[in-house]
């Protein structure tokens, strides 16, 4: 009898501790390039060596793992919890059995877990409201989920160019020297005449001008026209506020455009609708129909148009867009 007592009460034990362990995503639904967080936590007290499950960069086939947290207690301490941040590119549905946790050398699951992922499809409600002649406005996009940068990770993505920087700085510090050195051992000559330099706006529709008359819009494959007005586009914002957005993220660069004058209208809402089509072309492989590709086109002039010096040549303009 006191045997199975004993028994019962280990029985038991494990029960609760199989049912502790718990994994959970904080959405059951996301689009393609969107983040969701995993959340794994498991009883303090479940054994006197707990390690938590080893991923190398993703979860199961087609989830990426984009950070990990470090394992940390719950305010009650009775807890260990890790959070995982995920992202995918593929339109599936995931379904993952159990996430392993070894309790003095016992392996113990999680319950299991299923994640839809799909591409974004708009309807034909929001593409009737659609008109190109007029600006647009659209709903926010939720920004993606920023984690902190650590230093080690800082001089890894930007220490080259850091180098890089600082050698340019010398040189031209060098040449400028050379430069001041030379003009006064030379009598001063008259004034060249400077040319006007040509406006970022108008450089931009150029650009855009010219990539409408390749028709890249109009083929099967959109990549290349996607490739190309996307970097028009950031191109235009390096010119016109001084932001690197040739080499920052689609997310870096609205937190960048958030602190310009015009953050607060709807040309915000088009530069993020417009990027974030463009990453999921070149990146998810989504291919939007030749109709959606000229909304997009409408969307780059618009958003030019709107945020181009207030100041400018209006028979230049004109002559340019002609």
């Amino acid at each position: 009898m006191f045997k199975k007592i004993i028994l019962a009460n280990i029985f038991s034990f494990l029960f609760f501790i199989s049912l502790s362990q718990r994994a959970t995503f904080d959405k059951q639904k996301i689009t393609v390039g969107d983040r969701v967080k995993l959340h794994l936590e498991i009883p303090a007290n479940a054994g006197n060596e707990i390690k938590f499950p080893d991923f190398d960069n993703k979860l199961v086939n087609g989830l990426e793992i984009i950070n990990i947290s470090d394992i940390k207690k719950d305010k009650t301490n009775k807890y260990l919890m890790r959070d995982i941040i995920l992202t995918a590119f593929t339109d599936s549905l995931f379904l993952i059995k159990g996430i392993p946790f070894i309790v003095d050398g016992d392996t113990l699951l999680t319950n299991p877990l299923r994640l839809k992922v799909s591409y974004f499809k708009p309807d034909s409600a929001f593409m009737s409201n659609i008109d190109t002649t007029q600006m647009l406005k659209t709903a926010d996009i939720k920004p993606p989920v920023r984690t902190p940068l650590t230093v080690k990770e800082f001089m890894q993505r930007f220490g080259t160019y850091i180098i890089i920087v600082l050698i340019i700085l010398l040189l031209t510090y060098i040449i400028i020297l050379r430069y001041i050195k030379n003009k006064k051992n030379k009598n001063t000559s008259s004034p060249e005449k400077q040319i006007p330099e040509i406006p970022p706006h108008i450089k931009a529709i150029r650009r855009i001008n010219d990539l409408r008359n390749k028709g890249l819009h109009k083929q099967d494959n959109p990549k290349p026209f996607y490739t190309e007005l996307s970097n028009i586009i950031r191109k235009y914002i390096e010119e016109r506020f001084n932001i690197p957005a040739l080499e920052s993220t689609t997310s870096e660069i609205i937190d960048s455009f958030n602190k310009t004058e015009y953050s607060a209208e709807a040309s915000k809402n088009k530069l993020a609708e417009l990027l974030s089509l463009a990453d999921t072309v070149k990146f998810a492989k989504n291919k939007p129909g030749e109709h959606e590709n000229e909304i997009m086109t409408e969307y780059a002039l618009s958003f030019i148009n709107s945020t181009k010096e207030k100041e400018e040549n209006n028979k230049t303009q004109k002559n340019t867009e002609s």
